[in-house]
C-alpha cells in the first residue's frame, strides 16, 4: 500500500506529472479557458505514459530488432550523439553506445570505423572517444589504431566537420572515395529509418543498420498499473518520436528538392 502511494505521489509531485495537475486544476477553475487547458492537459497526459510512448516510438525502432550485419563491407559509420568535455567519461549514453559498438563491428571485420561529429567548441565525437577509452582502458586506447585517411583494415577515422547527419553521410563517402561503397550504419535505433534516408539522399545505395539504444522493452508482456503514471522517462519517448517525426518531414522536402 505505501509503495503504491509513494509511487502515486512521486508520478504527480515531479514533472511532467505536476504540470499534468496544474493544467487539469485549471481547466476545473477557469472556465473561460477549461477547454484548450483540459486538453492540454490530456495531450501531455498521453504522451507521458509508457503505452502511448511506447507505440510512438516502436514504428521507429521495431524495424531494426532483427538485422544483418554483412561479412564484408567497406567501413563502419558511427553517427555521434553527444559528450561532457572534463567527463570522467565524456561520451553520453547515446554516444557511447553508438561508437563502443561500431568499434567491435569494425574490429571484427576488420574494417575502418568512421566516427562522425563536429560536436561542440572544438571537443568533436572522435576526441571524446579517445578520451573515453582512456578513462576506461589505457592500454587498449594506447594501442587504438588510428588514421587521417580511408584505409582497408580496422582504424579509427575521425570525420570532425559534420553537424548533422546528411553532413555525415556526405564526408563519409567523401573519406571512403570508393564508388558505390557498403557502409554499416551505427546509431540510435529510433534516429535509425531517418540516418537511412539521408545516406541515400548522400548517394549510398548498400547500407546495412546496425542498430543500439532500444528505448522500448520487447520483453515485458504486458502493461501494469505503474505505466498508466506520467514519467519523464515516458515523456522523453514520445519527444524522440515526435522528433524523427518532424526530422523526417524535412527529409522529405529535402528528397523533393533533389
Amino acid at each position: 500500500m505505501i509503495f503504491s502511494i509513494s509511487k502515486i505521489f512521486t508520478a504527480f509531485i515531479l514533472p511532467p506529472g505536476f504540470f499534468i495537475l496544474i493544467l487539469a486544476l485549471c481547466a476545473i477553475f477557469i472556465k473561460r479557458a477549461r477547454l484548450p487547458l483540459g486538453l492540454a492537459a490530456a495531450f501531455l497526459y498521453l504522451i507521458s505514459i509508457n503505452p502511448v510512448a511506447d507505440k510512438m516510438l516502436s514504428y521507429y525502432e521495431d524495424p531494426f530488432r532483427s538485422q544483418t550485419i554483412p561479412q564484408k563491407a567497406n567501413a563502419v559509420v558511427t553517427l555521434g550523439g553527444g559528450n561532457i568535455e572534463g567527463n570522467p567519461i565524456p561520451l553520453v549514453d547515446e554516444s557511447f553506445k553508438r561508437h563502443i559498438y561500431g568499434l567491435s563491428i569494425a574490429k571484427k571485420l576488420d574494417i575502418p570505423v568512421i566516427v562522425s561529429g563536429r560536436g561542440d567548441e572544438g571537443y568533436n565525437e572522435f576526441l571524446g572517444l579517445l578520451d573515453t577509452l582512456r578513462a576506461l582502458d589505457p592500454i587498449v586506447a594506447k594501442e587504438m589504431n588510428v588514421s587521417k585517411g580511408y584505409v582497408e583494415h580496422f582504424a579509427i577515422i575521425p570525420e570532425t566537420e559534420s553537424a548533422d547527419t546528411y553532413e555525415n553521410a556526405k564526408n563519409a563517402v567523401s573519406i571512403i572515395g570508393k564508388e558505390d561503397p557498403a557502409i554499416i550504419v551505427v546509431t540510435s535505433a529510433y534516429h535509425m529509418k531517418r540516418a537511412l534516408r539521408l545516406f541515400r539522399l548522400a548517394g549510398v545505395k548498400n547500407l546495412y543498420p546496425a542498430a543500439v539504444n532500444f528505448y522500448i522493452n520487447r520483453g515485458k508482456s504486458s502493461y501494469d498499473w505503474r505505466d498508466f503514471l506520467p514519467s519523464i522517462e515516458a515523456l522523453s519517448n514520445s519527444y524522440r518520436a515526435m522528433h524523427e517525426f518532424f526530422g523526417l518531414i524535412k527529409v522529405r522536402l529535402r528528397e523533393l528538392r533533389g
